[in-house]
């Protein structure tokens, strides 16, 4: 079968257009990469300057908390000075939220964790900084959630979180901080930890979601802000933000809000964030 001329210019054509095309698609889609490590550069780099640690931080990559959100929880801290921090899942985080209470010097954390090689990562950090007086790490396996959860009974894992125990003496908390446990143990994973405090919390409590490029996270911060009656907003960080509100509460605003829609769609695995 042969082609014509005028068949093969249409093919040259064609073959031409999807190349340009695909050249386009990957010059946009570096700018975007380059562009947003810019901006992870830029928040380390004022993260850095704010801080007031000896050592380096520890890698901010992976399932550790990304430096854009660690800078907004040092600012918020510092700016709002809250009495109680409870955060669940320490890590990075742990040592940047010690750090903004020393330097205001007051406040306390209570940083949950239910794997001891990574605790004792965390309470060895916080030692060299002289962080631990800050810092009341708790460490215990996850167990069974027996409350409302959003995993439904027929996943194929089961309902597990913190060791509720580990609560019991909390109270008046100012700013809950949720990066943990894991995206990995059940569906919905951080979905207890607003109800398992919702007692426990002060009236101009404040609540943080990491990672809510995700849609259960997401899904989480709808559900905790029906129930509990919270202002939601998204910050378009580079996991995504979460912020809830009390309704009538004065706000610290730590960037601008966006919708979930606006948030960065950068592909980042499940297994990355934690």
């Amino acid at each position: 079968m042969e082609i014509t001329t005028t068949e093969l210019q249409a093919l040259e054509q064609a073959i031409s257009k999807s190349v340009k095309d695909n050249a386009d698609k990957f010059t946009r889609d570096l700018v975007i990469i380059q562009n947003r490590l810019y901006s992870q550069l830029e928040s380390l780099s004022w993260l850095q300057r704010r801080l007031a640690i000896k050592g380096q931080l520890p890698p901010l990559r992976g399932w550790a908390a990304s430096p854009d959100v660690l800078l907004r929880l040092h600012t918020h801290i510092m700016a709002t000075r809250p009495r109680v921090v409870v955060e669940f899942g320490s890590g990075a985080s742990t040592l940047v939220i010690a750090d903004a209470l020393r330097q205001n010097g007051t406040g306390k954390l209570i940083s949950m964790e239910h794997s001891d090689y990574y605790g004792a990562q965390t309470l060895e950090t916080l030692e060299a900084e002289q962080l631990q007086g800050w810092v009341d790490l708790r460490v215990g396996d996850l167990e069974p959630w027996e409350g409302e959860h959003l995993n439904p009974d027929s996943a194929e894992k089961p309902s597990r979180w913190y060791t509720k125990s580990l609560l019991d003496d909390i109270e008046q908390v100012d700013l809950l901080w949720v990066d943990g446990p894991p995206g990995a143990t059940c569906l919905f994973s951080r979905y207890p930890a607003l109800p398992a405090l919702a007692d426990k919390l002060s009236p101009h409590a404040e609540v943080w979601l990491d990672d809510t490029i995700r849609q259960e996270e997401q899904d989480i911060c709808e559900r905790w802000a029906k129930d509990g009656g919270f202002v939601l907003s998204y910050y378009p960080l580079e996991k995504g933000l979460g912020r809830l509100i009390r309704k009538g509460s004065e706000t610290n605003a730590v960037s601008e809000p966006a919708s979930p829609d606006d948030l960065f769609d950068f592909s980042i695995s499940d297994d990355q964030q934690g």
